[in-house]
Order: C-alpha cells, then sequence, then structure tokens
C-alpha cells in the first residue's frame, strides 16, 4: 500500500467519522435544542487520535487537503484551540450557545488550524444564510433585530437596557446545522480543487 493512497484512506474514513459526529449533533440540536458534552469530547479525542495515530505521509495537508494525511497530536490540540477562542467571544455576546462554541472546538481538532480558520468562515455564511432564510420565513425581522440591538446595548458601556433578551426570542436556530453546513461546504470546495479564502 502506497502512502498516498494510505493517506486517501485515512481522509475518506476519517471524514466519514466527522459527518457521522456532526449528524448527531444536528439530531440532538433540531430535536433538544443541545448539543451533549460527551458527543463533544468524543468529537475532540476523536480529531486528535486520527491526527496523532494516523499514516504517515509526507507534505500532509490534514483532512481538508488535497495532500491529505494527519498533522499530528499538537496541531490538531491547536485546531481545537483555535476554535475555542474564534468562537468564545459569540458565547460571551449570546449570539452562540456554549454547545455550539465547544463543537466547533472539536471540529477544529479534525481540522487543524489553517483548515479551521477557513472552516470558520463558511461556519459564519452557513449561519448568515440559514437566518436570513428563517427571518424571511416566519417574518420576525424586526425581533431578530430588536435582540441584536439590545444584546449590543447591554455591552456598551454607559448604555442600561432593561430587557431581558432571554425572554424575548425570535428563534434560536440549532447552530450546529449552521457548522455541518459549513463543514460540508468547505470540504467540497478544497476537494473540488479550489483554493482556501485564507492560504496560510
Amino acid at each position: 500500500m502506497t502512502d498516498d493512497y494510505a493517506a486517501t484512506g485515512w481522509q475518506a474514513g476519517v471524514g466519514a467519522v466527522l459527518m457521522l459526529l456532526l449528524t448527531i449533533a444536528v439530531v440532538s440540536d433540531i430535536r433538544q435544542r443541545r448539543i451533549p458534552n460527551v458527543l463533544v469530547l468524543v468529537t475532540l479525542v476523536a480529531g486528535v487520535l486520527f491526527h496523532s495515530l494516523g499514516p504517515q505521509a509526507s507534505g500532509a495537508g490534514g483532512l481538508f487537503s488535497m495532500q491529505p494525511g494527519p498533522l499530528g497530536g499538537w496541531r490538531a490540540l491547536g485546531g481545537a484551540l483555535a476554535g475555542l477562542l474564534l468562537f468564545l467571544p459569540f458565547y460571551v455576546l449570546r449570539l452562540l450557545g456554549a454547545g455550539d462554541v465547544k463543537l466547533l472546538a472539536a471540529v477544529g481538532a479534525f481540522a487543524g488550524t489553517a483548515a479551521f480558520l477557513n472552516i470558520a468562515l463558511w461556519v459564519l455564511l452557513a449561519g448568515g444564510v440559514l437566518a436570513l432564510a428563517r427571518m424571511a420565513w416566519t417574518g420576525n425581522a424586526g425581533l431578530v433585530l430588536f435582540n441584536v440591538r439590545a444584546i449590543v446595548g447591554q455591552r456598551l458601556p454607559g448604555r442600561r437596557v432593561d430587557v431581558d433578551v432571554s425572554t424575548r426570542t425570535a428563534w434560536r436556530m440549532p447552530y450546529a446545522v449552521a457548522i455541518a453546513s459549513g463543514v460540508v461546504a468547505y470540504g467540497a470546495w478544497i476537494l473540488g480543487g479550489h483554493t482556501p479564502w485564507l492560504d496560510f
């Protein structure tokens, strides 16, 4: 078995596992509006292990690469840290739930830092498209904009907002859908022969 063949098999297998885990997260988020911690932990550990124990390949670029192969455990952990740090402010602003941020960090373990930064752009794009589609479908754009203004107002110095945003919700999108959509879209983009938007 050649290194290239082993690396391609590794990419297909690891990609299938990631898609399975994201599908479980999507189903859970849609049904229960939560992503279980055990699922996040399994995803994180799987990402690190796949990159630590996979077949050695020269020039390995990770899961989302035309030169696939494991990046190594430390680089997988770097991707997880990038996911956590990049999306933690969204949790602080109450734009994302804790489970969403933890799932994004776990996806970072599968992707590595460079690929995850690109995935983040696709996830945000997918989230925006889904949110706009939902607002158009339900006709509650005014309430969504009110919530955004209230959230931002609570964070500005000298501003007092007397609204509890948690009691005025337009609809909390199961963000695992956007995460999975962004991962799939980025994977299709790369495997279609396109270059990453952020090329390191």
